[in-house]
């Protein structure tokens, strides 16, 4: 019998953790993981947006104190799933995959009392720059005020997580970008975090040589 498109992911993406060091139990936490995502994507086309929307369908079912680590497994499988190997190479290079990688996260407490004193703490001018370029390119596609306003809180939150952050490395962006799900409690919260995580990466890295940035931010 052969294996669908989502067991045969999933295989490659077991067998790369295996290679990379990790425990058996270690793999047995992720394969529980993807194994509650598949009924979810096996009978969807095989693109972003349609992983996306099963991945909210998944986390309605899902505690929120779930979500921080089914996350990054989700986010490392999809890869395997569209089979990219561009991605999974550059995730390996990035030591994404390392079973000792330093699991480096903001703590709840630290997290909500951050977001309530927000305004009071201010911006080096090195993370003014990114998000100058943020709003500028968020308020050149159209974006309504009050969005505008919306996107610069979370990512001046972004910034200020990662000041402590152990390197400045795409993986632990997404670590930032995960804690601050449990921040908020509605699905239409949930979305406009990750899709604000999305578009301020390249302007955290100062990826400006990017194809185009404006392609990434949409109203």
């Amino acid at each position: 019998m052969n294996k669908s498109r989502e067991h045969v992911a999933l295989s490659a993406y077991l067998n790369l953790l295996e290679r990379k060091g990790f425990t058996k139990v270690e793999l047995r936490q992720r394969e529980v993981i993807i194994l509650k995502l598949i009924p979810w994507i096996e009978n969807i086309h095989c693109d972003g947006n349609a992983f996306r929307d099963a991945v909210e369908q998944l986390f309605k079912n899902l505690d929120k104190s779930m979500w921080f680590s089914y996350l990054p497994v989700i986010r490392e499988f999809f890869s395997f799933w569209i089979d990219d190997i561009k991605a999974v190479v550059a995730m390996n290079q990035d030591n994404a995959f390392g079973a000792n990688l330093m699991k480096w996260k903001p703590g709840e407490t630290e997290l909500k009392n951050l977001w309530e004193s927000l305004d009071k703490h201010t911006l080096t001018k090195s993370e003014m720059q990114p998000l100058e370029e943020y709003e500028k390119v968020l308020r050149g596609n159209g974006v309504e005020e009050f969005a505008v306003s919306a996107c610069k809180k979370l990512a001046k939150l972004l910034l200020i997580l990662l000041r402590s952050a152990p390197h400045k490395q795409p993986v632990a962006y997404r670590h930032a970008v995960d804690a601050n799900l449990t921040l908020f409690s509605s699905n239409e919260a949930y979305k406009v975090i990750l899709k604000v995580g999305r578009e301020f990466y390249y302007f955290w890295k100062g990826d400006v040589n990017a194809a185009d940035l404006d392609q990434h931010v949409h109203a």
